[in-house]
């Protein structure tokens, strides 16, 4: 949880230097909740009794989730709106076990950690889920890093990049998370390094400006 935490408080100090950052080339983002892909068929919108999740055509993927499944909501608000395949107890990234709720947005399976009874943290692993401004599972980690304000943090698992432009997402990396040299990775050097490299997954967090 520790690694979690300190991703979520340099997100939030990202977000609240936006006002007081130049347009530079800078870089990064932050960790944890699953989104798998599943095989199973998109259902039809129009079909009685299924729950479209706010989604009746291609998912937008915002700051604060997807369509109704939104980062601090009531799940029993969202199991109203949204599929849930499932809800159980599973082990977390550092050993601890955590409420885990999956479910099918637009065919695809996104999972959630839920806290307090609330959407806590949301995983999206398929390039479906995408930003207005295009951004998602695939991006390379070059276009992260030019973004506005944007910094990288060491993850249990990799790199993640986030930037005050979208408070909120933070953009995994399967990239070394030590650099070359030690320090830290600034947007420059891990744009020379590992530019190419792409996301290979979007967590969506809390948003503190």
């Amino acid at each position: 949880m520790r690694k979690i935490v300190l991703i979520i408080v340099l997100a939030s100090l990202a977000c609240s230097r936006s006002s007081e950052t130049p347009d530079t080339t800078a870089a990064v983002s932050s960790d944890s909740v699953v989104a798998a892909t599943s095989d199973t068929a998109q259902p039809d919108p129009g079909e009685p009794g299924v729950k479209t999740c706010g989604v009746p055509g291609t998912p937008r993927l915002d700051d604060n989730g997807v369509g109704e499944l939104k980062q601090g909501r009531l799940l029993s608000e969202v199991a109203a709106l949204c599929e849930v395949i499932s809800d159980g107890q599973q082990q977390g990234q550092e050993g601890a076990m955590e409420r885990v709720v999956v479910l099918q947005i637009a065919g695809e399976t996104v999972r959630s950690v839920i806290q307090r009874d609330r959407i806590d943290r949301i995983q999206i692993n398929a390039p479906l889920f995408r930003t207005v401004d295009s951004l998602g599972v695939d991006t390379p980690l070059s276009r992260i890093a030019a973004m506005r304000g944007a910094q990288f943090a060491p993850g249990e698992d990799g790199v993640y990049g986030f930037s005050p432009e979208h408070c909120g997402l933070s953009f995994r990396f399967s990239v070394p998370w030590r650099p070359p040299a030690g320090g830290q990775w600034t947007a420059a050097a891990i744009a020379r390094e590992h530019g190419t490299a792409a996301v290979d997954r979007v967590i969506v967090i809390p948003c503190r400006r």
